[in-house]
């Protein structure tokens, strides 16, 4: 076989296909001399500084509630479940419950002041399936990233809140849907040079971790699930699991508490309010497939709540049946503190619907969250120790004031 011709501006690769002679981006190094590398964290043992991670878990379970506390924490430079932190800008994004986010930055603020023009906030909901609309929100970033550094500080984070929400029509069980999707939030961080992390759900089976394509967690740098609300000692405790750090220890199990914050008042006096997070100790047992239900957990809400309402509302029962001296509340008080501790679906996104579509979701939302706390209503009674009667609750037993 006689030998092929070399063209000056062409060589021939595998298989015959013909390849331009050019410098590659691709190097090799020897095995003898190989180097070994740093990895660099945004926080130590938990989060890569590049890379894509995940906050997980099922409604109420404090999600976005967690997840902004910890942006506040990277904002000042300050420890994230007790793990060193590299202080930097935050980016984030909330494309699912706008109005209810910016009221969670509000009680924030309160918390713990202002940060100094290093938390960015964007509230329109982008679609990670849609090249263009990437590059709009990486060229969006690119901006904060630009606007960060002149003040000294790098872009660290970015935050979309919640995944679901920025995939519009995709189907999160499908490979075909959401590599792209995690390919190019993988690229995104790359060119950014910071780290992605993904608010998440989790599907029916809550004992399965991230809702959808398997290949979300596989493909992660990090992984924290959160469960739903358990009572302890008349305390309503949410917990979590750092599930995966690549290249980094995972196990450990956190707890915390959401504590409302008044923010103002509304045009009929009534007060605004959202919560900030407290850390617990995490309650011992709450392990994956012994957690509790979606109802059971709906009706511990309630009993805190009760409890929150029963010091300034309470009243003496005269229903039928009701003993000599009982004390209770009205369902009416009741159900006001359990939906401003935030029983129930979060408000729509209403941002885009004309007013006929507006008063319909309106209408869906509060329809949703009566069910929502009818039932748990009914959870309370079945489990015995409570009494429902002519508009009010009572715990059996009780006979003067006092936190159950």
């Amino acid at each position: 076989m006689s030998a092929l011709p070399i063209d000056s501006e062409k060589v021939v690769g595998f298989h015959g296909v013909e390849a331009f002679n050019r410098r590659s981006r691709y190097r090799l190094e020897d095995f003898d001399t190989l180097e070994p590398g740093a990895l660099t964290w945004r926080v130590k043992g938990l989060w890569p500084a590049v890379g894509v991670c995940f906050v997980g878990g099922p409604s109420m379970s404090g999600k976005s509630f967690w997840t902004l506390d910890a942006c506040g924490r990277i904002c000042r430079g300050l420890p994230v479940l007790g793990r060193k932190s590299k202080r930097a800008g935050v980016a984030y994004i909330a494309a699912e419950g706008e109005l209810g986010v910016r009221n969670r930055i509000a009680a924030l603020r309160q918390a713990i002041g202002k940060l100094g023009g290093r938390f960015k906030y964007l509230g329109q909901r982008p679609s990670l399936t849609d090249p263009e609309d990437v590059a709009d929100l990486s060229a969006a970033l690119g901006d904060a990233r630009a606007e960060l550094a002149e003040r000294g500080d790098a872009l660290g984070l970015v935050v979309v809140d919640t995944l679901s929400a920025s995939v519009p029509g995709a189907d999160e069980n499908s490979a075909a849907d959401m590599s792209p999707v995690l390919a190019a939030l993988q690229d995104m961080a790359v060119q950014l040079q910071t780290l992605i992390l993904v608010v998440a759900h989790t599907g029916k089976d809550e004992t399965r971790g991230l809702r959808g394509w398997s290949g979300q967690l596989g493909n992660a740098d990090g992984v924290i699930m959160l469960t739903e609300p358990s009572e302890s000692e008349g305390d309503t405790i949410r917990s979590g699991n750092v599930l995966k750090v690549k290249d980094g220890p995972s196990g450990d199990r956190f707890g915390f508490a959401l504590a409302v914050v008044e923010l103002g008042r509304d045009e009929d006096g009534d007060a605004i309010t959202s919560c900030i997070i407290e850390d617990r100790e995490a309650p011992e047992g709450s392990k994956a497939g012994r957690r509790p239900t979606v109802k059971q957990a709906n009706a511990a809400l309630v009993a805190a709540a009760f409890n929150r309402v029963f010091d300034d509302r309470a009243v003496s029962i005269a229903a039928s049946g009701a003993p000599s001296g009982i004390m209770g509340v009205r369902l009416g008080d009741l159900r006001t503190e359990a939906l401003t501790m935030g029983l129930g679906p979060p408000e729509p996104d209403l941002a885009g619907m004309n007013d006929a579509e507006r008063a319909k979701a309106r209408k869906g939302w509060s329809d949703h969250r009566n069910k929502t706390f009818t039932r748990a209503l009914e959870e309370l009674r079945a489990g015995g120790g409570w009494r429902i009667e002519h508009e009010y609750i009572w715990p059996l037993g009780r006979t003067e004031r006092g936190a159950v």
